[in-house]
């Protein structure tokens, strides 16, 4: 089978197309034949290297966690799939990597495919929702009326914290660039900020979450539109900010969090379930074939910026 590789950590000429055989699952493990991945800024990061305090140190590792497809095989004590079931998940960050022709994933992150949902559709789901969960829910306690600022709502994480946040009744604005704005309606924002016009530091609103999923905020400046005891959410921090973030948190009641992402099989669920009932409909921004993968990789990593997620579908 074909599979995106890298045999050291490193820049964008460290991917290459690898030839190797299809792996076999272990017990609780299951073979997917491999329709769809979407791309997110994690796959580069632990290539570049930025993750490897947290991952294992064996290579070739290669890139992609989300995905969708078939099943294929399943391990000998695998009780919730069969094969030809159509699936979804998220492969740990220390993995061979989704972006393959197939992939070796954990029964327990990996969940039924709504039939309302395109592979596509599917695959774009996983990492992404699992970062807007962790941070709205899990970090932000959100709650019915809160008012919520997500800064980069038509991107891939933002747009599905809209639907998050909405989920649980908050009142959303968001900013974007004005060729997003009808996707921001679409998803449910409330309130749009359109930031190639508007600076969201000027709002005259005060909010009780804000979540920076563009990166392009700091804390210490969105104080002034902050409610007391309320929260900025940070996606993607530095070690340096997880560290003076919790020092700046014992002398003030607007809090600072970070968000690592890690998929969980309550997330999983949690995600199939309000994705079948229609209330998760991701958007999708740009698809390439796999025979494109690299070059996918490479625009992305290089600043290409879509509304939405980039999925690679195989054909």
């Amino acid at each position: 089978m074909k599979a995106i590789k890298y045999n050291s950590y490193g820049k964008q000429d460290k991917m290459y197309v690898a030839d190797i055989p299809i792996s076999q699952p272990e017990a609780k493990q299951i073979l997917v034949k491999i329709k769809a991945t979407s791309i997110n800024p994690v796959d580069w990061k632990t290539r570049n290297g930025d993750m490897k305090l947290f991952i294992n140190k064996q290579f070739p590792k290669g890139m992609g966690v989300d995905f969708s497809g078939i099943v294929e095989e399943t391990g000998s004590n695998v009780t919730g799939f069969k094969k030809g079931d159509e699936v979804f998940g998220c492969l740990p960050n220390n993995t061979a990597g989704s972006v393959a022709e197939f992939a070796i994933a954990e029964e327990n992150l990996t969940v039924l495919k709504p039939v309302n949902l395109s592979f596509a559709e599917a695959a774009a789901l996983p990492l992404a929702c699992v970062s807007a969960i962790t941070a709205l829910i899990d970090k932000g306690g959100i709650t019915k009326n809160m008012d919520i600022l997500i800064n980069g709502c038509s991107g891939g994480v933002g747009h599905l914290g809209v639907m998050v946040a909405k989920l649980k009744g908050a009142n959303v604005s968001g900013s974007c660039s004005t060729s997003a704005i009808s996707t921001a309606q679409k998803t449910g924002v409330d309130t749009i900020i359109d930031y190639t016009k508007t600076n969201v530091l000027n709002s005259t609103q005060k909010y009780d979450i804000i979540f920076d999923t563009a990166g392009n905020l700091k804390y210490t400046d969105c104080k002034t539109i902050m409610k007391p005891n309320s929260v900025f959410l940070e996606l993607n921090p530095t070690l340096s900010n997880l560290f003076f973030g919790s020092i700046k948190n014992i002398f003030t009641g607007k809090k600072v969090k970070s968000i690592i992402s890690k998929a969980t099989p309550d997330k999983m669920e949690m995600i199939a379930l309000w994705a079948k009932q229609e209330k998760l409909k991701p958007v999708i921004g740009k698809q390439y074939d796999f025979t494109q993968a690299l070059q996918a990789y490479i625009n992305m990593e290089n600043g290409e910026r879509n509304i939405g997620k980039t999925v690679i579908i195989n054909q």
